[in-house]
Formats: C-alpha cells, structure tokens, sequence
C-alpha cells in the first residue's frame, strides 16, 4: 500500500512539475480532443421567415453570408468544388448547378437555409469544443404565390472534407 502512495506521489510531483502552458495538450494527445459527435446534422436558417420575428432578426444580427454563397457557385463553375446531388449522391457538374439555378423559384439570394454535417471534439483541458465541418447543404426557399414559406429544397450537397488541400 505504501509503494502505492509513493508512486502516486512521485507521478502526482513529476506532471506538476511542468513548463507547459495551461490548454496546451499534451504531447501525443491529440489537439482537437475527444470526438463527441460524430456525423452530426443541423440546420441553420440564415433568412428568417419574417422580418416581424425579431428573435430570428437577432440571431441572424451578425450573419453576412452572401459573399460565400456566391463564392461556391463560383467554385462550381470554375470546377474548384465538385457538388453532389443531395439525393443521389451523384456528382453534379457546372452544367447541372447552372441548369438548377435556371430553374423557376431557384434563386441564389433565396438560400434560406444551410445543413450543416459536422464533427465535434471536445478538449476537457481547456474546456473548448471544436467544430469540423463535413459538409454543406445549401437550401432555397420554397414558397406559395401568396409569399407564405412553405419550405426548403436542397440545392446540392458540398464536402469540405474531400476539398483538394491549399498551400
């Protein structure tokens, strides 16, 4: 029993006995944390259904995300991002995206909604959680001819995961 406390001792002195920083993991542990989610699916409504609802007005306060809608259509069309057919999983070429976006009801503005596909890590020693985005799923308004929001269709579905590495 005494050898045990001694042990316990000897290790408790050498782990305090550290010039790492406080939230810095340790090496071999890997920075990111402990996946706690994994594959996990939410959406997001980036236009709210009514400027009357001014909780959805606020959420959305710091949202500006016009530029990176247009940004991934971009990418389609020059063929940086390869889209895929929510769907079918299917590959969907520029030829496909710009039909979609011929289409009556398809506007790019109209994105109301983005699915988001995600891991999640959580690091217990500095208590941070860190989102990995898997993938994208763009959705545009679906509405009656009276303007009333009936609901959202997928455009397509982008895999940042499978995105070719940048230098």
């Amino acid at each position: 029993m005494n050898r045990i406390l001694v042990m316990a001792a000897i290790i408790t002195i050498f782990a305090s006995c550290s010039d790492r920083e406080p939230g810095i993991p340790l090496p071999g542990i890997e920075a990111k944390g402990a996946l706690i989610a994994e594959g996990i699916i939410y959406d997001v409504i980036i236009i709210p259904s009514s400027e009357e609802d001014e909780w959805e007005m606020e959420k959305l306060r710091g949202y500006n995300g016009a530029a990176m809608i247009d940004t991934f259509f971009e990418a389609i069309y020059d063929r940086s991002i390869q889209v895929f057919d929510y769907h079918t999983g299917e590959p969907l070429g520029p030829g496909d995206v710009r039909q979609m976006e011929n289409q009556d009801g398809f506007e790019r503005y109209k994105i109301g909604k983005i699915q988001f596909t995600e891991n999640w890590y959580f690091n217990s020693s500095n208590l941070q959680i860190e989102k990995e985005i898997i993938s994208i799923v763009p959705g545009y308004e679906s509405r009656t001819s009276d303007g009333m929001l009936i609901g959202y269709k997928a455009a397509f579905r982008l895999d940042l995961k499978k995105l070719p590495e940048t230098d």
